[in-house]
């Protein structure tokens, strides 16, 4: 069949059913399309091409890229704050997808890296304050390394000084939180007698309470600068 007769038949259908004849073309050219599409899917998600994931936690953050580039893998750091100071600074603690899964070759890998260095905060004020507001502040950054002496003293609970590390260290200084911190604490064994004594365990208290809402406000002041 010639061009020129398909043409007339075209017309034909056309002039005799046009709605049935629009309907027909509109679907074969949804076919078309919906194809088509099914086409830029496969090639955008990579479908059927799936990927290994190895293991590369306890690794190196460079080791562990290398073993991902090799496997055909994207990678992304999606945590690097942490410190863990049991294991290497930069090593990789987690991933996700985890290890010996299958997953598309576009899919990226997220690894969470152990931070090279321990946060670092502002040092308290630690003296003058009872042992349990001592211990409260640094418990609210985050220092878990606290040891405790006691001394004689006449005053029972307080703290008298401390060492960061070993070392004395004035207040307001960055320390990191991994820091081993010793307490001197006094035990009230000693009986004060004279002009001190005027000095009893509730007007202690009282100052020690002060002492520990001013430092507490101090450390929020710093933070909220901190975030400014």
């Amino acid at each position: 069949m010639t061009n020129k007769k398909k043409t007339n038949l075209l017309d034909q259908a056309r002039a005799k059913h046009p709605i049935l004849l629009n309907v027909a073309l509109m679907i074969v050219a949804a076919i078309a399309i919906g194809y088509i599409a099914l086409l830029f899917v496969d090639v955008f998600t990579s479908h059927g091409q799936e990927r290994h994931v190895p293991d590369v936690r306890n690794l190196t953050l460079e080791q562990a890229v290398a073993k991902l580039d090799a496997a055909g893998l994207k990678w992304d750091i999606s945590d690097s704050t942490n410190y863990d100071e049991s294991r290497r600074p930069g090593t990789v603690l987690d991933q996700d997808p985890k290890a010996d899964s299958y997953v598309k070759a576009i899919r990226t890998v997220y690894l969470k890296v152990n931070a090279m260095h321990a946060r670092m905060v502002a040092l308290p004020r630690l003296t003058d304050v009872s042992i349990r507001q001592g211990m409260a502040l640094l418990r609210s950054l985050g220092f878990k390394n606290v040891t405790i002496d006691s001394v004689a003293s006449p005053y029972k609970g307080l703290v008298l000084q401390y060492t960061i590390d070993g070392r004395h260290v004035a207040q307001g200084k960055m320390v990191g939180i991994n820091s081993a911190v010793r307490l001197t604490v006094g035990d009230g064994s000693i009986d004060i007698t004279g002009p001190d004594a005027i000095l009893d365990s509730a007007t202690i208290d009282s100052i020690e309470e002060q002492n520990y809402q001013a430092e507490l406000e101090r450390i929020a002041k710093e933070s909220r600068s901190n975030n400014d």
